[in-house]
């Protein structure tokens, strides 16, 4: 008996609980035509965050970069310079 007046004041409290939240969930909220046809008004945000890509890809080409210079054979040398081109690593700055 105890146990089935306590599963339905739960269930009592729990639809209590939901009816008072409806009204200020967000997909209640009113929205007006010019926000609809406004930009993105979080945009100047993206404009602030730096290029991650550049950094990224400057951050693993760089040592690539400084360690041929120290290579002062030839064949070895353009042995690097091959595997750099077809890895993608000469340029830091290509896609």
């Amino acid at each position: 008996m105890k146990v089935a007046l306590s599963f339905i004041c739960g269930v009592f409290v729990c639809g209590l609980i939901i009816i008072g939240v409806r009204p200020v969930l967000p997909a209640m909220a009113e929205t007006s035509e010019e926000d609809s046809n406004s930009d993105n008004n979080t945009s100047f945000l993206a404009d602030m965050l730096p290029d991650i890509d550049k950094i990224y890809r400057e951050s693993l080409t760089a040592p690539f970069i400084k360690a041929r210079a120290k290579i002062y054979d030839e064949d070895i040398a353009g042995f690097y310079d091959d595997l750099m081109e077809k890895t993608g690593l000469t340029d830091p700055n290509s896609n």
